[in-house]
């Protein structure tokens, strides 16, 4: 298992499982993307989206189905919450599944209620488009 740093060059791989799951696909604009790798073969994805020079979402985790089992997310969201931490972000937000609750908390993640809390506009208008396209729910978790 390795975890690299994507480059251009990697864009296509990276948004085909994107689009195969229906996810939002990337670039490097403003995306800090990991790659994790299982005996030098893509196994996985995900992603730290950049609001601003404070906020971070990260999503877009994603482990291609002959790779499961092997905690290959374990580590990826391990390398983008320290990744976070390097670039001094203030607030990452993550709207996971709720299936997915526990093991995002594993990470220092917490539910956050939109309603009561400030968040990101652009944090947002995602979890609310989430509700809308994904028929599993979702939640809204912020890194404590």
């Amino acid at each position: 298992m390795a975890i690299r740093w994507a480059e251009n060059s990697d864009l296509p791989w990276i948004n085909e499982q994107y689009e195969k799951i229906g996810f939002v696909p990337s670039s490097l604009e403003r995306e800090e993307i990991a790659i994790v790798t299982h005996n030098g073969r893509n196994a996985g994805v995900g992603r730290l989206v950049l609001l601003n020079e404070k906020e971070a979402e990260m999503g877009g985790i994603y482990i291609l189905e002959q790779f499961r089992g092997l905690s290959l997310a374990h580590e990826l969201v391990g390398c983008l919450v320290d990744k976070s931490r390097s670039l001094g972000l203030e607030s990452v937000y993550c709207i996971p599944f709720r299936e997915l609750e526990h093991f995002y908390e594993k990470f220092g993640f917490a539910r956050v209620d939109p309603s009561i809390s400030s968040v990101n506009q652009k944090v947002l208008e995602k979890y609310n488009w989430c509700i809308r396209q994904y028929e599993k729910p979702v939640i809204l978790q912020k890194l404590a």
